[in-house]
């Protein structure tokens, strides 16, 4: 169904597109008539993604962590649809333990997808869009979790902070060449990767009571926010993180104490 025409001709590429937010973004920016890139690491979610839009999507598979899968991957989407206006990096993974409880394994993992895989990606991105000419714009998905502690995402956290400043830096250094920089920060948002915790009734109701929207995020709420920042209505803007949470970032974080070492269950 188309929605409007304002990225009508543009090509855009979706990290994590197999799921979640990244094929929301992915169903949204080809609603608004772009051509969509779906890259994914799982080959049967790409394809999904691109098969349930139809004939303006391709499917890409690449682990956004590796820098020859991604200049690869950059190098075929812009041979296969002749360049790249918009990049969205939304591939993303969570993991959850106290610090003291959190393995170097888990880090990395973490510190892989979600802030090494935004750089990776962002860098073969760039120097595509810089090579072709023109304006371009590249999307960062973040977190409310990039300026909200929250006990247990310490990797999480620190990977999420780590995306909001490299996107202003990214906006600083892109500008010169016509390529602006933005960054979407979800709140709690009903996904697969947060499914269990929506199952718990009682970590649900704690991260409902600290939304004043007083529901999860559903992910084209989401896929709404990055279609404005990859459009021409927001020309101007760069450098910026525009938080999508309901109001969550306003309220203090749950707390998970129960989970502290001695604490009552």
């Amino acid at each position: 169904m188309k929605l409007s025409n304002r990225l009508e001709g543009r090509v855009a590429l979706v990290t994590g597109a197999g799921s979640g937010i990244g094929r929301a973004i992915c169903r949204r920016l080809a609603d608004e008539g772009a051509r969509i890139a779906a890259l994914d690491r799982d080959v049967t979610a790409a394809q999904a993604t691109a098969a349930a839009i139809g004939d303006d999507a391709w499917p890409v598979v690449a682990d956004v962590a590796s820098v020859d899968d991604m200049q690869r991957a950059v190098a075929d989407v812009a041979a296969q649809f002749g360049r790249i206006d918009i990049a969205v990096n939304a591939a993303g993974v969570g993991a959850s333990a106290l610090l003291v409880d959190t393995s170097i394994d888990t880090w990395q993992r973490v510190m892989d997808v979600c802030l090494t895989g935004v750089f990776v990606s962002s860098q073969a991105q760039a120097r595509r869009m810089i090579a072709q000419g023109g304006p371009a714009v590249i999307v960062n998905i973040a977190s409310t979790n990039a300026q909200q502690p929250g006990e247990g995402l310490a990797a999480y956290c620190a990977a999420k902070a780590g995306v909001d400043m490299l996107s202003r830096v990214m906006a600083l250094e892109l500008a010169t060449h016509g390529i602006r920089v933005a960054t979407v920060g979800p709140g709690l948002t009903d996904t697969p990767m947060v499914a269990r915790l929506l199952a718990n009734p009682s970590a649900r109701d704690a991260f409902l009571d600290n939304i004043p929207a007083g529901r999860p995020a559903r992910p084209e709420d989401i896929a709404a926010a990055v279609a404005f920042l990859a459009s021409d209505d927001a020309a101007y803007v760069t450098g910026q993180t525009l938080y999508v949470d309901g109001g969550a970032s306003m309220m203090r974080y749950p707390s998970l104490a129960s989970r502290r070492a001695g604490a009552a269950v």
